[in-house]
């Protein structure tokens, strides 16, 4: 039996509901849950990252491109299943990867256009969000109103996630440019002979990139694309740290190999 799915950029956000602006009148009283980004992650079969974190996710992960389904546009992703709707790196609750993605890092928490100002950004919620609880956790807020440590570090990493952001958008531009980007399906052999095949990711082209000029190897070199662009390649090497949680968790059906094919030659065939 063959099976085919697309993946696609599953944004955390893409599963609240419409963010408010966090207040320090209207949501003194919350505080964040515990291991909230964990258990919310646990149904996380891909992950977004930005390029600046690259270097460190592919320790863990296997990273790709993938798109995103509101506007096509790319993604960097970082995968962590071959099951939709899971994620390999979480076992009991517990987080297992030795790099934490910056999306779970600053977790119930999110970067939306200022209300006030179209211009310019603020931090928003989901009031709805079970992450939120008014009896533990940490607090976003003292008694007087003022931002609590843990609000005043992850307010630090989404301001820079706008810089970051930008970094990545033009990233992801360059390698489009000079047509870098590969599509690639995953097919996923099972014990029982049975074979699933994940589409929508995209990959370096290691033939087009060794082609590149010396002065095209300079500009992405003093752009810091290089450092990532290779990184990348060698994270598909991660597939094998997949594999091996994957048949280690009792009840999945065993995993005997992940073929990595062409998306054109797939179709051609």
């Amino acid at each position: 039996m063959v099976s085919h799915r697309t993946l696609n950029k599953n944004e955390i956000y893409e599963h609240m509901s419409e963010l408010v602006e966090l207040s320090n009148n209207k949501h003194k009283q919350f505080r964040i849950k515990p291991n909230c980004a964990v258990e919310f992650s646990a149904s996380q079969q891909i992950m977004r990252l930005r390029a600046v974190e690259i270097g460190k996710a592919v320790t863990n992960f296997p990273v790709f491109l993938t798109r995103n389904t509101h506007d096509g546009s790319g993604v960097l992703s970082a995968l962590t299943s071959f099951d939709s709707s899971s994620n390999l790196y979480v076992k009991d609750t517990q987080w297992q990867a030795t790099y934490q993605p910056t999306v779970m890092q600053t977790y119930p928490l999110f970067l939306m256009k200022s209300p006030k100002d179209e211009n310019s950004y603020t931090i928003g919620i989901d009031e709805q969000s079970s992450a939120f609880s008014r009896d533990n956790g940490e607090a976003l807020f003292d008694e007087g109103g003022k931002a609590s440590l843990y609000l005043s570090r992850v307010k630090t990493l989404l301001e820079a996630d706008i810089k970051n952001d930008i970094h990545t958008y033009q990233f992801i531009h360059k390698l489009q440019e000079l047509e870098l980007l590969k599509g690639i399906d995953l097919l996923v052999h099972y014990q029982d002979a049975s074979v699933q095949t994940l589409t929508g990711l995209n990959t370096i082209d290691e033939d087009k990139l060794h082609a590149l000029s010396a002065e095209q190897l300079y500009e992405l070199n003093q752009q810091g694309y290089l450092v990532p662009i290779h990184a990348m390649l060698v994270s598909i090497y991660q597939l094998n740290l997949l594999v091996r949680y994957h048949n280690a968790m009792i009840g999945n059906k065993k995993v005997t190999q992940v073929k990595l094919e062409v998306t054109k030659d797939r179709e051609a065939a």
